[in-house]
């Protein structure tokens, strides 16, 4: 069984977790910590750098800085389907000098598939603000065979097992995606993980291995570039000319990464209620969102009360997707 934190819990963590941020993204926070922040602020970040995570967070991280007129020090800590990084941010002081930005598979599908989770996602942590997502694509080097989704998945069929299918990592949207993908389309594809999206993309180019299951960040330079192609992608990004599963038969396979900005419960309101209008101007500012859509991120600013709602709604999303193919807690 998945394991759901008991289902009460949830439901009364989700819902305090909603409240809070609502709350204390109300305008009726007037005060604010003096002379906050005044040196240099961390950014945790769960993955290795280059994925879509890193990249979104060091646009954004560049405004950032020009806003709050301080340092942002980027902090990759990769591991543990995000866990490790989540919980390096609890461990420090809640001052406003450490934030979390990860995709929204931290708050959710880690922590589902963990038997013992090292936190509470709607106790422990307040959402900043949402930037955009990212979809998740299924792609080939530029020389594979395979020149659509459905060329490939006979192929898995007439040679169970044998065909390979890197991961950037375990344990978040990609291996749901990937496990849903098996199921739907009934074949049988060998997976291969690896430490992060710079060596999964060295793999595929390096023709180590067939095909691969990556951010549409990740992979976008490599699709301008004409090295790879991308035979299908999990839900529509705009102009991009990359069909969705759910147009080539497959409509439950459309997990995406939801990308955003957490800081610890225990932070104090004030400096809350300051980070939350200097996080919205960054990302609404034009240049910013420019850079974010080039990148691939499918921009989509989400208040911390929209973005507390996301993520419960992932939670159920998820909770009942992975119960129905059969993951199960580690």
């Amino acid at each position: 069984m998945v394991r759901r934190l008991g289902e009460k819990k949830v439901w009364g963590s989700a819902l305090c977790f909603l409240m809070a941020t609502v709350f204390l993204g109300s305008p009726f926070i007037s005060a604010q910590e003096k002379g906050y922040p005044n040196r240099e602020i961390q950014v945790v970040l769960p993955v290795a750098p280059g994925g879509s995570t890193d990249i979104g967070t060091r646009i954004i991280a560049e405004e950032l800085m020009a806003e709050l007129k301080v340092p942002i020090i980027i902090n990759n800590v990769p591991g543990g389907m995000g866990l490790i990084g989540a919980s390096k941010v609890l461990k420090e002081k809640p001052d406003g000098y450490t934030l979390f930005s990860s995709g929204a598979s931290t708050m959710t599908f880690s922590i589902i598939q963990s038997p013992n989770p090292p936190y509470d996602p709607f106790k422990d942590f307040l959402p900043i603000c949402s930037y955009g997502s990212a979809p998740l694509i299924l792609g080939v080097h530029k020389s594979s065979p395979f020149k659509t989704l459905d060329e490939l998945i006979k192929a898995a069929k007439s040679n169970p097992g044998k065909l390979t299918l890197g991961l950037s990592s375990l344990g978040r949207e990609l291996s749901l995606f990937f496990a849903v993908l098996k199921r739907d389309a009934g074949v049988n594809l060998r997976l291969i993980p690896y430490k992060g999206t710079g060596d999964l993309v060295a793999a595929l180019l390096g023709k180590h291995l067939d095909m691969l299951m990556l951010s549409h960040i990740g992979f976008l330079p490599y699709v301008k570039s004409g090295e790879a192609r991308a035979l299908a992608i999990t839900v529509n990004a705009p102009n991009s000319g990359i069909p969705t599963f759910a147009e080539l038969g497959y409509p439950k396979v459309n997990v995406r990464t939801q990308l955003g900005f957490y800081i610890a419960a225990k932070t104090p309101k004030e400096i809350y209620g300051k980070l939350v209008p200097v996080f919205e101007k960054a990302v609404k500012t034009p240049k910013v969102a420019a850079k974010l859509d080039s990148s691939g991120v499918v921009v989509d600013y989400r208040s911390p009360a929209e973005f507390a709602k996301d993520i419960k709604e992932e939670w159920d999303t998820v909770s009942s997707l992975a119960e129905e193919i059969g993951i199960k807690t580690k």
